[in-house]
């Protein structure tokens, strides 16, 4: 099907809000919540580098005869016409709330006296710099600060200067405009003419969360589910430098015209194809971003005002959101094609934009994580204010200080009279200036190209001109290469063995690390073989008296065992042999092997509320749209870390076999959409045991999905091959269902090669793999090895989607690393796994529900956000609490 006509029909299915409620200040309860947009700038000013991206600065040179009490006048009235810019933000019970202050006339307004400077760009520009970055007290306030500087007595600079949660860029312009109406009032001694704002921002805000959630948003959060399903999350843009797990925020930009004859060839290409000029310039932006990326499928971010609905369009505030418009460049489109394809995009992206921002992303798997998931940007006609008009004055706008670089690349671009006037910000850790001036030249080709022939195929339409044929084409190729010549060949090797281990060495085929081929020769070298374990009983019968432990023997009865909630040594014959054979011994055996550090491991036997969320034996109901079933207490191996180590290698009451009696509840909870098979892992069942239990479940039509949690493919995967499981998930897919496995790897030694040819196989009978992942102390509290063990997940068809915090359960709670630990770890795992590949999030089981752990801010403070709740309510809802230093749990986090 036509991608333009799929995303023109999800638009068509999509429906703006026109049924909910207009905007009106209602009575407002003692704590305002944030906004949705001020939510997730909140927590970006609160993480390491994200401070300085959150200043928004305005500058104004003010040339002849400046009033000063008006200005002074204008200021105030401005403020006190907006309540946003006299609000400041509290905290209590560890969620942030809006604080309104009272209008007061005679501000302060800082004032420099420079009539003496010697270098007055040099020292305006170093004015700018210090007011972009001076902090902002989010508490105290005020959020916005003036400060006019005077270089003559006829030449002065107006700098404002606001944090990002009370203004946006739109912002700007109605601070111009309604500034000059308020100065020039001022200054003819007359009452302003500016239309009263029936309602204030936080209004908004109360509507907002009022009004934009549940059935209201339904048929766009389809929309978006269904357009970004499957989207990239990664562009991957040639850098002259890699990309750091810390973003990093420092930026510059090129200024350029398209001039008057291309603005008026493009203009008269739109008439043709009745598109508009912004969707022109997006098609020929796509166009160079994926030749640049080799990519045919592009997420490509465009901010939108957002101010749709009339009580707003005055209102100064953060409302500004990003649209990702999903670029299709697939099948060689011609660049007539390309333009229907952007305009559909646009157009449905249009008729869905009142989903907030932060909702649309969470569709997608989003994450605070060094890089965001749109990476570029292009701004049509936002960031361009007209220079206001004052009464006795010439105006001309001042650049900011310090460039801020929130994406990889922004283009602004805005019809200034007959021509176009751009400005590409670029981050400046990535490229350097000499690139993204190529990408300048690249995007003035695509659109002269355009509008000479759009019936040119994207991948063939020339985009270099001659000069810059042989520096893309000729310099990158040269073979030549400096190594070190006093050295051997096998020291280098070593070297870097040492260095980055884990860094691909050899491609062919399969990716091969420095560290493989250097374990194989010392391993052949010396006649090395892998240590084997002290414990060679696999059986799962009682022992007494003598028990073996990775540190040793110990005497132990069956009491200590029970009170210390110990289970004994279970594990496979393939594991052992497996783990004996991966290299990664020293790690894996704490997996399976007791430990004296089960006997001294605090916690307690249910971190998470299963029992109370616990309906009837065996079915748990926590999470709405999800029934968990206990079908087994039984494991291939019984790992040392098991968060129900109550159960398994038990005799446990909470396992049931009355499999009729839970279909008949999940039957009676229409919103329970998938049904998660645990334990115990179910396959320790036989097939025939597993069908009995698709039995009761398939009937039941709102059931969408049958999900199998297993760490079988690790501990056995011979128990793949059993020739009826074809038909077993043939039975969920003809039932209209989708049939689920979660794999749990936790390190890349537990993926055997009969693991991954039994996966594939799987796979290509239509079951779809997820893998969770457990952080756990000594064995993969390392973000190479994760990383490592994520990007083979990926290679097989098994996408990541949890790396769960190790939880304070009774006998493992010796596993737990600290939260800051953790961030560093998921941090360095997504700066070496490329974009597509970063789509695990860092989750705490908690009682709760499932926390999303974000970051330690600046503040002090751990930052995290519902991912699941049984309060539809709380789900995305950000809060935090002070960090203490080796916290692991959110219950050794103080409140408050």
């Amino acid at each position: 099907m036509n991608p333009a006509r799929t995303i023109q029909a999800n638009a068509k299915a999509g429906a703006s809000l026109n049924a909910v409620p207009p905007i009106e200040a209602l009575p407002r309860p003692s704590r305002v919540p944030l906004s949705f947009p001020q939510q997730r700038v909140w927590i970006l000013s609160r993480l390491a580098g994200g401070r300085e991206t959150c200043h928004i600065q305005m500058g104004l040179r003010l040339r002849g005869e400046l009033d000063e009490a008006a200005l002074q006048s204008a200021l105030d009235g401005l403020v006190a016409r907006h309540e946003a810019l006299r609000t400041t933000f509290g905290m209590k019970d560890g969620e942030p709330f809006q604080r309104i202050g009272p209008a007061r006339v005679g501000r302060p307004l800082k004032r420099d006296d420079l009539t003496a400077a010697t270098d007055v760009e040099a020292t305006l520009s170093d004015l700018m710099r210090h007011e972009a970055q001076a902090v902002f007290d989010l508490e105290i306030g005020p959020l916005i600060r003036e400060r006019l500087v005077r270089f003559a007595v006829d030449d002065h600079v107006l700098l404002i200067t606001m944090h990002h949660m009370i203004s946006d860029d739109w912002s700007r312009k109605i601070i111009a405009s309604d500034f000059s109406e308020l100065y020039a009032a001022a200054r003819e001694g007359r009452a302003d003419r500016l239309s009263p704002l029936s309602v204030q921002y936080a209004d908004y805000a109360l509507w907002q969360r009022r009004c934009l959630v549940g059935e209201a948003l339904e048929q766009q959060s389809e929309y978006w589910l269904r357009t970004l399903a499957g989207a990239p999350t990664m562009m991957k843009l040639p850098t002259d430098r890699p990309r750091t797990a810390q973003q990093d925020y420092r930026g510059n930009f090129i200024e350029f015209v398209l001039h008057e004859p291309l603005t008026t060839q493009l203009k008269a290409l739109n008439e043709r194809h009745g598109t508009t000029l912004f969707v022109t310039l997006l098609a020929g932006w796509a166009l160079v971003l994926a030749r640049l990326s080799g990519q045919d499928e592009l997420l490509i971010g465009t901010p939108s005002a957002n101010r749709t609905r009339s009580e707003i369009a005055g209102l100064i505030g953060l409302f500004l959101s990003t649209l990702p418009l999903r670029i299709d460049l697939s099948d060689d489109p011609t660049l007539a094609i390309l333009l229907e394809r952007v305009n559909a995009a646009a157009l449905g992206a249009q008729a869905n934009q009142d989903l907030p921002f932060e909702q649309a992303m969470e569709l997608i798997n989003p994450r605070i994580a060094p890089a965001p998931i749109i990476q570029v940007i292009l701004a049509w006609q936002i960031n361009f204010v007209e220079p206001a008009e004052l009464p006795g004055l010439e105006l001309e706008p001042v650049g900011a200080g310090d460039c801020v670089a929130q994406h990889d690349l922004v283009l602004d671009l805005a019809e200034v009279g007959e021509a176009i006037r751009g400005r590409l910000t670029y981050a400046t850790p990535l490229f350097e200036r000499s690139t993204v001036e190529s990408f300048v030249g690249y995007l003035h080709q695509a659109l002269s190209q355009m509008a000479a022939d759009p019936g040119q195929r994207a991948w063939s339409t020339p985009l270099l001109l001659a000069g810059g044929r042989h520096r893309v084409l000729v310099e990158p190729n040269s073979m030549e290469a400096a190594y070190p010549q006093d050295r051997r060949i096998h020291d280098v090797f070593e070297a870097r063995v040492k260095r980055d281990p884990e860094a691909i060495a050899i491609l062919e085929g399969r990716g091969l690390s420095y560290r493989e081929p250097n374990v194989r020769a010392i391993s052949a070298a010396d006649g090395v073989c892998p240590p084997q374990s002290s414990l060679t009983n696999s059986s799962p019968e009682p022992q007494t008296g003598v028990m073996n432990f990775i540190e040793g023997t110990r005497v132990v009865t069956e009491a200590e065992l029970q009170a210390n909630n110990i289970t004994r040594y279970h594990v496979s014959k393939f594991y052992r042999e497996q783990i004996n054979n991966s290299g990664y011994y020293d790690q894996l055996k704490y997996i399976v092997e007791p430990s004296f550090h089960e006997f001294k491991s605090p916690g307690n036997l249910d971190t998470s509320g299963e029992h109370d969320n616990t309906v009837m034996p065996g079915l748990q109901h926590k999470y709405a749209q999800t029934g968990l079933m206990l079908v087994t207490d039984r494991c291939a191996s019984y790992c040392r870390y098991c968060f129900r180590k109550r159960i398994v290698g038990k005799d446990s009451n909470e396992i049931t076999a009355d499999f009729a009696q839970i279909a008949q509840y999940i039957g009676g909870h229409p919103e329970m959409t998938n049904v998660l098979l645990s334990g115990g892992d179910p396959f320790v069942l036989s097939t025939a045991k597993l069908d009995k239990i698709l039995d009761h479940l398939l009937p039941i039509p709102h059931l969408d999905s049958i999900r199998f949690g297993t760490k079988m493919f690790a501990y056995e995967p011979k128990r793949f091959e059993d020739p009826a499981l074809p038909a077993l998930f043939q039975r969920i897919y003809e039932a209209g269902k989708a049939a689920v496995i979660v794999t749990h790897f936790d390190h890349i030694g537990e993926i055997s090669i009969d693991a991954e040819r039994r996966i594939r196989s799987l796979r290509a009978q239509g079951v779809q793999f997820l893998n969770q992942s457990v952080l756990l102390a000594k064995v993969n509290d390392d973000s190479k090895i994760l990383a490592a063990t994520f990007a083979k997940c990926h290679r097989m068809g098994v996408r990541p989607y949890y790396l769960f915090q190790g939880r304070p359960v009774k006998g493992a709670s010796h596993f737990q690393v600290s939260l800051r630990r953790g961030l560093e770890i998921a941090h360095g795992i997504n700066q070496r796994l490329s974009g597509i590949q970063k789509t695990f999030k860092y989750i705490m089981s908690h009682y709760t529900g499932k926390i999303e752990i974000l970051d330690v801010g600046t503040d002090g403070r751990v930052y995290m956000r519902y991912h699941q709740n049984m309060s539809l309510e709380k789900i995305g809802k950000i809060f935090s609490r002070p960090y203490l230093e080796g916290a692991c749990w959110l219950d050794d986090l103080p409140e408050g």
